[in-house]
């Protein structure tokens, strides 16, 4: 993957009826004028890299159309949103130059995005306008506003995309057409802090000198993932430090003949997004792996260094020395573990390609109904998983073709076929956890009981030798007390081991989760099949399975933010 900058402008603005009484050559000029400020902050902050600039308009006579002219006069792609398939569409625009203009645009255009809404009604054209401003806010990273400041005149007009840009926290590049004030710009981000939801009338401003830092600010803007460790881990050591893990499975027989990853199922089209999901989910296969079993391997170490030491009381004296180095070398391999898993990010990387794979599991849905996702992420999501998330989704942009009742049939399946996999996996995850959660909570309890009747034992027959007024012969006594010494404290720090392996894996928590995780995600197959394939309606659920699985993954990356790989204590 390259590190061109890249970025996607959406354009919203007056149509023809309100530029009543604009020179269109002047303001033609201005746009340009403002898109080359564009290119050259994007060019400054890349050092002199050509950057890859596409805008995104829905082709409407009057600002939509100086902005595609301006684009192709610069060299730049411009992608079209149509509210109606596009023959449909073209009775918008009067015969003659407007008519010409607009199939020279729509054939000059990379991608053409049209939605299939009807025009039956009274507000059927307002509610497609509506609906294709919205699709063009879900594509840009920055959206240019050549508006009047007045106020809206209908559903979907500009003022109103401007407000919903605004809100969901999008800059924007406001252009009056008539020249009455200077370009601004208009983000929340503009202020040292987060201050909550903004309208248009409170949102922080400032002139478009501040374009480049503005800019600079966006997710993956210059191709990059920071502090995103993509290199896979070495095969060997993956597999030696995933064994006792999968030991610990094999011994409590916990993992059930159907378990399977998290991606097992996954289908995505677009070949750049599919491999890039291949790879984070293996590498978070591998690093969970890693990270579990580095954690069992530490508690096991340290039940087996108190194992060694107490076996030190019943070996002859001439197996000290063997006894000594073989618990400094458990203590060793401890401390090696905790250190390399910390240096080297094993908990990092699982968590971070997790989120990964995840956000680009709901991205080959979403980008299907041209919603990329560029501001999307849960709690404690990574700068660099957000980044790479929006490098691909930008490269992957408008969906080419028209939303007709085929394609969103298609949509639909395969949202369905998303939903019941991610269903599945969460139904065998939590199957799998409380059952390893189960045995070692009842193997845990067998020790500390075992301890408890071995103390028992000792002090009942201590008892009734002296109600008889018996003894047990010296040597036999020395060697029966040494066993029960031994007993009562390795029992418990084998219970203390399994009891460490419980919390830092937190099974039951996992288990919990992802019961409550398989029940949501029934109730929304349920939902979709019995809906209609409908654009909007679609594009509902996606966003509620993507709300979904963003925050289950935040509560799971906060829980495991919270046991990084430390030394048993």
């Amino acid at each position: 993957m390259g590190h061109s900058r890249h970025i996607r402008i959406g354009v919203t603005g007056h149509r023809q009826a309100r530029l009543d009484g604009v020179d269109l050559a002047v303001l033609e000029a201005r746009v340009g004028a403002l898109f080359d400020a564009i290119g050259h902050a994007l060019c400054n902050a890349a050092s002199g890299e050509h950057p890859q600039i596409e805008i995104v308009t829905c082709l409407a006579e009057g600002a939509d159309s100086i902005a595609a002219r301006c684009a192709m006069a610069r060299g730049w792609r411009f992608e079209a949103v149509l509210p109606f398939p596009a023959a449909i569409y073209a009775d918008d625009f009067p015969a003659g130059e407007p008519r010409d203009r607009f199939d020279a645009e729509l054939a000059a255009a990379h991608r053409v995005f049209a939605l299939n809404c009807s025009r039956e009604g009274e507000e059927a054209d307002t509610l497609a306008y509506e609906r294709a401003g919205r699709v063009v806010l879900a594509q840009c990273d920055v959206m240019v506003g050549i508006w009047d400041g007045g106020p809206a005149r209908g559903r979907g007009g500009t003022s109103q995309i401007i407000a919903e840009a605004v809100g969901a926290d999008i800059p924007v590049i406001h252009l009056d057409p008539r020249g009455l004030a200077p370009e601004m710009l208009l983000w929340s981000g503009l202020n040292a802090h987060d201050l909550g939801e903004e309208t248009v009338d409170t949102v922080a401003r400032a002139s478009i000198d501040q374009l480049g830092p503005v800019l600079a600010a966006l997710a993956g803007i210059d191709g990059r993932a920071p502090g995103l460790e993509e290199a896979p881990l070495r095969p060997r050591l993956a597999r030696l430090l995933g064994l006792p893990y999968a030991a610990l499975l094999g011994v409590t027989r916990a993992k059930g003949s159907g378990s399977g990853n998290a991606g097992a199922d996954a289908d995505l089209r677009h070949d750049a997004l599919a491999a890039r999901f291949i790879r984070a989910d293996r590498q978070a296969s591998e690093a969970a792996g890693v990270f579990r079993g580095a954690y069992v391997a530490n508690f096991g170490f340290a039940a087996m260094a108190v194992l060694v030491s107490l076996s030190g009381l019943v070996l002859p004296i001439a197996f000290k020395p063997l006894l000594l180095a073989t618990e400094l070398g458990l203590i060793g391999a401890i401390l090696a573990i905790t250190h390399f898993g910390n240096r080297l990010g094993w908990h990092r990387r699982w968590i971070e390609q997790r989120q990964l794979a995840e956000r680009l599991r709901c991205l080959a849905i979403a980008t299907r109904l041209g919603n990329l996702d560029l501001r999307a992420h849960g709690a404690g999501t990574s700068r660099g998983v957000q980044a790479e998330a929006c490098v691909l989704a930008r490269r992957i942009g408008l969906p080419n073709r028209t939303a007709d009742d085929a394609w969103l049939g298609s949509v639909r399946s395969e949202l369905l076929a998303m939903v019941a996999d991610q269903r599945g996996y969460f139904r065998r995850e939590a199957q799998t956890m409380h059952r390893l959660d189960h045995r070692l909570h009842r193997a845990g309890s067998i020790l500390f009981v075992g301890t408890a009747l071995v103390c028992i034992g000792f002090l009942a027959v201590e008892a009734a030798l002296h109600v008889v007024g018996g003894e047990i012969p010296g040597e036999s006594a020395h060697t029966a007390a040494l066993y029960v010494t031994i007993a009562t404290a390795a029992f418990p720090a084998l219970g203390a081991a399994i009891y460490g392996i419980r919390m830092q894996g937190d099974f039951a928590g996992v288990a919990e989760r992802g019961h409550a995780m398989e029940v949501q995600l029934g109730a929304l197959h349920a939902a979709i099949a019995s809906d209609p394939p409908d654009f909007d309606t679609l594009l509902t659920r996606t966003r509620r399975a993507t709300a979904l699985l963003t925050e289950d993954l935040a509560s799971w990356t906060h829980a495991y933010h919270a046991r990084p790989l430390v030394l048993p204590g």
